[in-house]
């Protein structure tokens, strides 16, 4: 997950932000996550362009606890104007891969807030938790079930888990430093672009939504039917990214057993709906062939 987490997050700010990052390193949605335990995020260490918070947030059933990172550029004054901001799902991870030269472009640039949602763990992935935070209720039911990719895990929480973000997280994101509502962008990967995507259905808080190769064929497209029946709030103004990265099986990798081979095509479907109802939407394929990389963008 190493390239694909830097890649698409320097992807992200660059695009909302306008922020000249460099984006390197290849992308590849096949490797499998690495549930090793993760060394000192920069947070622990220190960076010279961001100041870090880190706050604990137990759910009422204690079932679960959140940890979350909030980045603030040490150019903030309580008095200065609001700032745009990037909420980042899977935050372990993405702490773990977010290094000072990033921070360096960011600050030298635009300077957004980073808040990074996680789970109490030292691992890269709550593997569990995820599962029911990121995934739709039943469309039948209203109410979480068991995973249908592993029936160990349940699913269909994500109703709750925006609540947490949207009444808990938030408001203590906003106490700290104020947040441009016009550019508060949600990103997420996988099963995290599912809650990206639901999220824009529900339509709160979030302006900017960026789908990090979506589940899409989870559970007989449950989100591929919400998107088709789900009228779009318009107002105020959303943006949304779709990512994709190379549909060919890399030398030497193994093909995830989820992968989706028609998974361009459902990009293609959402855009279409997303445009008929007047959502700026852009997909970005991110092609790897001959050891050069380049960005499609349509």
């Amino acid at each position: 997950m190493t390239h694909l987490y830097r890649k698409i997050f320097t992807t992200v700010l660059s695009q909302i932000f306008g922020s000249l990052l460099i984006l390197g390193a290849s992308l590849s949605i096949y490797a499998k996550p690495e549930m090793k335990p993760l060394p000192a995020n920069i947070a622990e260490i220190g960076s010279a362009y961001y100041s870090f918070k880190v706050k604990k947030f137990t759910t009422t059933d204690q079932n679960k606890t959140y940890r979350v990172w909030l980045g603030i550029p040490k150019t903030v004054q309580k008095t200065q104007n609001a700032y745009a901001s990037v909420f980042m799902l899977d935050g372990n991870a993405a702490m773990s891969h977010l290094k000072e030269e990033i921070l360096k472009s960011l600050y030298e640039n635009d300077a957004p807030v980073l808040v990074a949602i996680g789970y109490k763990t030292n691992l890269p992935f709550a593997t569990a938790f995820r599962s029911l935070d990121y995934t739709p209720a039943d469309l039948l039911t209203g109410k979480p079930a068991q995973d249908p990719r592993n029936p160990e895990r349940m699913s269909g929480g994500s109703a709750d888990f925006r609540n947490v973000i949207l009444k808990d997280i938030a408001p203590w994101v906003e106490r700290n430093v104020k947040l441009d509502a016009q550019k508060r962008a949600l990103w997420g990967h996988s099963y995290g672009g599912l809650f990206v995507l639901d999220s824009l259905l529900d339509g709160r808080y979030f302006s900017h939504f960026f789908a990090a190769s979506p589940s899409l064929s989870w559970a007989d497209e449950r989100m591929m039917q919400k998107i088709r029946t789900v009228k779009l709030v318009k107002e105020p103004q959303k943006h949304v990214w779709l990512m994709e990265g190379d549909l060919l099986t890399h030398s030497g990798t193994q093909q995830s057993a989820n992968f989706d081979a028609n998974g361009i095509n459902k990009n293609r479907e959402i855009l279409s709906i997303f445009d008929q109802q007047g959502i700026e939407s852009k997909f970005w394929w991110c092609i790897k062939k001959y050891a050069k990389k380049k960005q499609v963008e349509f």
